[in-house]
């Protein structure tokens, strides 16, 4: 059994904790927060969970095997190396980083201290739209040539501001943005070799809004828009010269139709087991038992060239994090 620990508790945190709670498999078995008060309450809604008040303490706990390090995005670099260099296996959040640097640095130091670690990107994880890759492998729709995917939502007060806060490496882009390019990547298994974009920066300095059209080459389009001030259905189709697959929530991808041209239809119900986290928790922990560095189903070099599209893109904006 793996035992883990969480590094930052906030709501996603939560999120992973109870997944991990209603698996049975992995353990729970300590938090950390750089408030002690705020690590104990979270660590009591668990059972017998140890609680610490700081990261490094977390990282230096002999019995943890693995982290999942939810804190914002630009201590994920400093974080994740910290937690390779005490010895543990790291699941982190996406983004994996703010730049491709920073990426290949904690790759090449896990591969160097034998440890598994993977960006949490938990759509490439899940059933359904790993089907769907599947069924366009096979040319189930016929060639694919255009993809559309878009996510928006709303956010006030002070979710709003650390959302967008550029000292925090905020904006939508890297929010939800990334998640878009991953579901067009995990169709077209490529990353894009031309954008043309465009963004509405906010009062930080971040995007609020950014829409995109990315060329994969061979005539293979995405349009992807991605937006925090703007809620939008997180709708993804996949257009084909034999049909389309409609997802009505491709993040949350527990269902999907194929509509072919001749008007027939196939629909495809997958339900999450528990909340859809709980498949890259299961990746993750069959490839620390397994003794791997990273998982064949999102390796390194997969989230490297999302990471290098999220960089170009930014370039592109001229849009630059107060620490860089």
């Amino acid at each position: 059994m793996i035992k883990w620990g969480i590094m930052a508790l906030g709501t996603i945190a939560e999120k992973f904790a109870y997944t991990l709670q209603q698996k049975g498999e992995g353990r729970l078995y300590a938090v950390a927060s750089r408030s002690l008060e705020k690590a104990e309450a979270f660590a009591s809604k668990y059972g017998d969970v140890k609680y610490f008040g700081s990261y490094e303490e977390l990282c230096n706990c002999k019995e943890v095997d693995a982290i999942y390090i939810s804190t914002p995005n630009n201590m994920h670099f400093e974080n994740c190396r910290q937690a390779l260099e005490a010895g543990k296996h790291v699941l982190c959040e996406k983004p994996f980083t703010t730049n491709t640097q920073q990426a290949k640095e904690l790759y090449s130091l896990a591969e160097e201290k034998g440890l598994f670690i993977m960006e949490a990107l938990w759509i490439y994880h899940l059933p359904l739209l790993k089907k769907a890759a599947e069924l366009v492998a096979k040319g189930e729709i016929g060639d694919v040539n255009y993809i559309r995917a878009d996510y928006g939502f709303t956010a006030e007060g002070a979710r709003r501001e650390r959302k967008f806060l550029s000292s925090l490496g905020g904006g939508a882009l890297l929010d939800v943005g990334v998640y878009n390019l991953a579901f067009a990547k995990m169709i077209y298994r490529k990353d894009p070799v031309n954008i043309k974009t465009d963004r509405i920066l906010n009062e930080y300095g971040t995007d609020s809004f950014g829409t995109l059209l990315a060329d994969y080459g061979d005539n293979k389009f995405a349009a992807l828009t991605s937006a925090i001030g703007i809620k939008m259905p997180t709708e993804g189709v996949i257009y084909g010269t034999k049909g389309k697959i409609y997802f009505p929530n491709y993040q949350k991808a527990e269902y999907m139709k194929i509509t072919y041209n001749d008007g027939t239809e196939k629909e495809y119900n997958s339900p999450f087991e528990i909340n859809g986290f709980e498949y890259q928790i299961e990746e993750a922990e069959k490839c620390i038992l397994s003794h791997l560095q990273e998982s064949p189903n999102y390796p390194h070099q997969e989230s490297i060239g999302i990471m290098q599209s999220l960089e170009d893109i930014r370039k592109l904006w001229g849009m630059k994090f107060e620490f860089e």
